[in-house]
C-alpha cells in the first residue's frame, strides 16, 4: 500500500508522536504523503474514541485529501465521527464559533455567518453608513480593527489614529457598528476566527475539551495561517494535544490580504521536529531550475518519470507597453497596439502547445495574470469592477445578487445561483420598506415554517422563472427586461442600477467568475485562483508594476530588505510559475525582459 512513497514521504508516514513541521516544495506529493499517514493512523488500534482533526485551508485541498484516501489507500470516505476533515474555517465554526460565539458577542441566540463565502453582505442605506463595512473589516488577535478589503472600499482615508493619538472617528464608528451587529448575532468569517480565539482564551475548559477530543491534528497548507490561526493551534498544544503536524510551503503563502504570515510557519519549523520534501513530482527539471531562484529551497529535483526530462525550455517574452510621446522619445504606442503585441505572443504560445501535443482546454492550459490592467489583455472588462465604476446603487446591492445568481443558474451553478437569488429576492422585496433589512438564514427558516416548504419553493421559483435570460445582454438591457417581466408576473420588485456603467455584457462582467468558454478555450484567471492546481502549460502575464511597486524596484533590491508586500509579490509569481508540468512562458514588458532573465536564469541565488 505504501510502496510508492519516497524516502522523504515515508518520514511523514512513519513519524511517531510529537510536534513536527513538513516543509514541501511545489508538486512534492505532500497531499499523497499526508493521506498515507492518515490511513495509517486510522488503522491503529490505540486511537480509541479519539478522532483525527485533518485541516486544510480550501475545500479543493480537502477534496484532494479525500480523493487520495479513497483511491490510493482504500479508506472509506467521508470520514465519520469522531474524525474531522475540512477547512480551518469549518473547524473553527463547528467546534468553537457556532456553539460558543455568543459568549463573546453578547447575542441571545446562535450566531450567524454573513459576507463571503457565506453570502453577500449588502447593507448600505446611505453613503456614509458604517454598517456597509461590516464584511470589509475584522479584529486582529490584539483587538485592533483591521481592513480585509482594499483602501478604495472605504469613503475615508484609512488612518487608525488621529493626530492627537486617539482612534480616528471613522474607525471608532466602524468598531461601534461591528459590536452592535455582533449583538444581533452577525459575524463575517474573519470575525468568527477572532471570536473563536477570544472564546478559547476566556474559557480554557472549552479549549481543553477540544484539544483532548482529537488524538492528532494534521494541518495542511499551513503557510497560510495568520496570527489568530496559529494562536488557536498553540492553545490546543498548551492544553494537552502534543501530536500536531503542520505541512506547507512557505514560498506559496500568497494570502497576506487575509493576514497570512509565513514567518509563523518558519518559526515553528525552527523549533519543532522537521521534515523536508524537495522532490518535485509535477514539473520538468527545466521548470524546477527556472523557479528555484524564487524559492527558499537550495535544490528542487524533478522526479516524475513522465515529464522530468522534457526538452521544452521555459521562456521569457516581452511585449510593448502603451506609451505616450515625450521630448526625449516621440514614439507613441497605443493601448490597441500593446494588446495586439500580447495577442501575437499568446497565439504563438497556443500554437506551441498544439505542436507539442498539449490539447488547449481548461484542464491543460492556463493563462494567468496579476492585476486588473493585465486582465484587460485577455479581453476582460475588469475595469467595471473597480470601486469608482461599479454600477450598483446604495441600498440596491441585491440587484447584483439577482443578476449574478441568474447568470450562475444558467451556467450550471444551480445551487449557488439559487441561494443568491433566494436571498436577493427577499432583500429586493423588503428593503424598500426597511433599508436595514438583511436576509438571514433564520429569516428563511422562519419563512419556510410559516409557508411550508412547497409553497415557499413555489414563491421562489415563480420569481426565478419570471427573470429573462442573461445571455448576450448588457446590464442595462437585462434590468429593463427584468422589470417588465416582474411587473407582468405581478411581483412587486423594481431593479435599479447606475445606467452610466450598465452598457457591459453580463457574460463579460461575470464571465471571469465562471471562466466562460465563450471568452477563451483555455483557463484564465488570477494566480490566486490556481493555487494547488496543475496544468500541462502555463503562460503568466505581468505588467510593469505589481500592486504597489514596480517590479524593477523589487528585483533590484536586497531581498533581506524587502517588506512583506514585496516578498508576497515574488511568491505570487513563484506560485504561478510552479503550476505547469511541461511548458512555461513568462510574458513581461519589453523593458523588463533582462530584469526577469537575470533573476530567474542566473546560476546561483544570492
Amino acid at each position: 500500500m505504501y510502496s510508492k512513497l519516497s524516502d522523504g514521504q515515508r518520514k511523514i508516514l512513519d513519524y511517531n508522536q510529537g510536534t513536527v513541521v513538513v516543509k514541501a516544495c511545489p508538486g512534492s506529493g505532500k497531499t499523497y504523503s499526508l493521506a498515507a499517514r492518515i490511513s495509517r493512523l486510522l488503522r491503529e488500534p490505540d486511537l480509541g474514541k479519539k478522532g483525527l482533526a485533518i485541516i486544510s485551508f480550501t475545500n479543493i485541498a480537502c477534496r484532494e485529501i479525500e480523493d487520495k484516501l479513497l483511491t490510493d489507500f482504500s479508506t472509506p470516505i467521508p470520514l465519520s465521527h469522531p474524525h474531522f476533515l475540512g477547512t480551518i474555517d469549518s473547524f473553527i465554526n463547528t467546534f468553537i464559533f457556532l456553539p460558543f460565539g455568543h459568549l463573546i458577542m453578547g447575542c441571545s441566540s446562535r450566531p450567524e455567518l454573513v459576507g463571503e463565502p457565506h453570502g453577500p453582505w449588502s447593507v448600505k442605506k446611505f453613503d456614509m453608513d458604517y454598517d456597509q463595512y461590516f464584511d470589509k473589516t475584522t479584529f486582529d488577535s490584539n483587538d485592533i480593527l483591521t481592513r480585509i478589503a482594499p483602501y478604495q472600499a472605504f469613503h475615508f482615508k484609512w488612518v487608525y489614529n488621529n493626530i492627537s493619538g486617539g482612534i480616528n472617528g471613522n474607525i471608532t464608528n466602524i468598531i461601534n457598528s461591528k459590536w452592535a451587529l455582533f449583538k444581533k448575532g452577525y459575524a463575517n468569517q474573519s470575525d468568527a476566527n477572532y471570536i473563536a480565539l477570544k472564546v478559547l482564551e476566556k474559557y480554557p475548559i472549552i479549549a481543553e475539551n477540544i484539544a483532548k477530543k482529537f488524538a492528532n491534528f494534521l494541518i495542511d497548507e499551513c503557510q497560510d495561517t495568520n496570527d489568530i490561526h496559529m494562536k488557536i493551534i498553540d492553545i490546543f498544544n498548551s492544553k494537552g494535544n502534543n501530536n500536531i503536524m503542520l505541512i506547507g510551503d512557505r514560498d506559496q503563502s500568497i494570502f497576506e490580504w487575509n493576514e497570512a504570515r509565513p514567518e509563523l510557519f518558519d518559526a515553528k519549523y525552527d523549533v519543532w521536529d522537521k521534515i523536508l520534501l524537495y522532490e518535485n513530482r509535477r514539473s520538468s527539471q527545466h521548470i524546477c531550475d527556472f523557479i528555484q531562484n524564487l524559492s527558499s529551497f537550495s535544490e528542487i529535483k524533478a522526479v516524475n518519470e513522465r515529464v522530468k526530462d522534457s526538452v521544452l525550455i521555459p521562456a521569457i517574452s516581452g511585449y510593448k507597453m502603451p506609451k505616450k510621446a515625450t521630448k526625449k522619445d516621440i514614439t507613441v504606442i497605443t493601448t490597441e497596439e500593446s494588446h495586439e503585441a500580447f495577442g501575437e505572443i499568446l497565439k504563438d504560445f497556443l500554437k506551441e502547445c498544439d505542436n507539442n501535443g498539449i490539447i488547449v482546454n481548461k484542464e491543460n492550459v492556463a493563462v494567468l495574470y496579476r492585476g486588473t490592467a493585465s486582465s484587460r489583455y485577455l479581453g476582460l472588462s475588469s475595469d467595471v469592477h473597480s470601486f469608482e465604476t461599479i454600477p450598483w446603487l446604495k441600498n440596491h446591492y441585491h440587484v447584483k445578487g439577482i443578476i449574478k445568481g441568474k447568470h450562475m443558474y444558467e451556467h450550471g451553478g444551480l445551487n449557488k445561483g439559487y441561494k443568491l437569488l433566494e436571498k436577493s429576492y427577499f432583500e429586493a422585496l423588503l428593503r424598500p420598506a426597511d433599508s436595514r433589512f438583511y436576509c438571514s438564514s433564520q429569516f428563511i427558516s422562519d419563512k419556510i415554517a410559516v409557508l411550508g416548504i412547497k409553497n415557499y419553493r413555489r414563491e421562489i421559483f415563480r420569481f426565478i422563472d419570471s427573470l429573462p435570460y442573461t445571455k448576450d445582454k448588457t446590464l442595462n438591457v437585462w434590468v429593463k427586461e427584468a422589470n417588465a417581466a416582474l411587473k407582468s408576473s405581478g411581483i412587486n420588485i423594481n431593479l435599479n442600477i447606475d445606467s452610466k456603467y450598465g452598457d457591459i455584457l453580463i457574460d463579460d462582467y461575470f464571465g471571469e467568475d465562471l471562466n466562460s468558454e465563450r471568452l477563451h478555450p483555455f483557463y484564465f484567471g488570477t494566480v490566486h485562483s490556481v493555487k494547488g492546481k496543475t496544468f500541462q502549460a502555463v503562460l503568466l502575464l505581468l505588467g510593469k508594476k505589481s500592486v504597489l511597486k514596480n517590479y524593477d524596484t523589487i528585483l533590484n533590491s536586497d531581498p533581506k530588505l524587502l517588506n512583506p508586500n514585496d516578498l508576497e509579490e515574488l511568491r505570487i509569481v513563484y506560485v504561478a510559475l510552479s503550476r505547469p508540468e511541461l511548458f512555461l512562458k513568462l510574458v513581461v514588458p519589453d523593458s523588463d525582459v533582462k530584469l526577469w532573465t537575470d533573476k530567474l536564469l542566473r546560476q546561483n541565488n544570492v
